[in-house]
């Protein structure tokens, strides 16, 4: 499988399930701004609290085949393995499809994903080993920590200010090379390479 990132902002999401792993994928896209809908017979009040601070759309029945029309991506989690099988045989082989119980049959998965700021990170053993995953998500946690969201805001300013340069295009490169040095994750560092700019 190809890892992508996606933006899912005002894009149809179609979750067939109400229950825990149904919302966990919610919670996992509410940062997307995306359009999601909960479709299932029984609907946790986890999942109505969440659609409710989001303004989730709730469908209390059972999944149809119409429902997921024009969704970007559909995300199968009913607690039925009979269920998950037969939704994903009607939709179309071009859609986005997560099966939360087998992830074979579907053409997406969730990886684990450390966020910092601007810079995302994703992992995944592609289903060899879940804890793995989790594992190598908590590592990379440690290592890029919460110092690295100040970090790559200043980075994404720089770049902006760099490609605004009068400078042929070799040397606008280097610049960006150059602000990659170490000495640039410190803040102090990042606030007198900003007043030199200015100066």
């Amino acid at each position: 499988m190809q890892p992508l990132i996606i933006d899912l902002s005002g894009k149809k999401v179609i979750i067939a399930g109400g229950g825990r792993i149904a919302t966990r994928k919610a919670k996992v896209l509410s940062a997307e701004k995306a359009l999601i809908t909960f479709i299932a017979p029984e609907i946790s009040e986890e999942a109505r609290s969440l659609a409710k601070e989001y303004n989730y759309e709730l469908i209390e029945r059972e999944a149809l085949p119409n429902d997921f029309s024009g969704a970007m991506l559909v995300i199968l989690a009913t607690n039925s393995r009979t269920v998950n099988a037969s939704l994903v045989n009607i939709l179309p082989p071009n859609q986005l499809v997560c099966v939360v119980d087998e992830s074979g049959e579907g053409n997406v998965t969730f990886p684990a994903t450390v966020r910092r700021g601007h810079l995302q990170i994703a992992v995944t053993s592609n289903g060899s080993s879940p804890k793995l995953t989790r594992k190598l998500k908590r590592e990379l946690e440690e290592q890029f920590d919460e110092s690295w969201i100040g970090y790559t805001a200043w980075l994404y300013e720089m770049r902006k200010k760099v490609k605004q340069l009068d400078l042929p295009f070799e040397e606008k490169q280097q610049i960006l090379w150059d602000i990659l040095a170490d000495e640039y994750k410190d803040e102090a560092a990042r606030q007198r390479a900003i007043l030199l700019s200015q100066g």
